[in-house]
């Protein structure tokens, strides 16, 4: 099958399935990593940062179709925001406008 012309919702449910038939293993010996995998091929590349993972898997195939996730969380990367405590006083009198 090619995925050349493939949506993104196709390319997550293929991925997402190819991962759940390593999961179990990935989990337990992996936690915390990245997954990348090329769809088309199911190559893999395990690493810390998903970049690193997918630059590995993309020199071994430059037109990967490729799929990442971050072994055992429901999502790769946490958004959120904090409070940062600051000198608005101060601030205020040193913008520029």
């Amino acid at each position: 099958m090619s995925y050349s012309d493939a949506t993104s919702e196709t390319i997550a449910a293929r991925g997402e399935e190819i991962y759940q038939q390593y999961r179990e293993e990935l989990e337990t010996q992996h936690k915390g990593q990245f997954f990348v995998v090329d769809i088309e091929t199911e190559n893999y590349e395990i690493a810390d940062e998903d970049l690193e993972a997918t630059k590995r898997l993309l020199a071994k195939n430059p037109k990967a179709m490729t799929y990442g996730v971050r072994i055992g969380y429901p999502a790769t990367h946490g958004i959120g925001f904090g409070f940062v405590e600051c000198n608005v006083e101060y601030y205020n009198d040193n913008r520029e406008n």
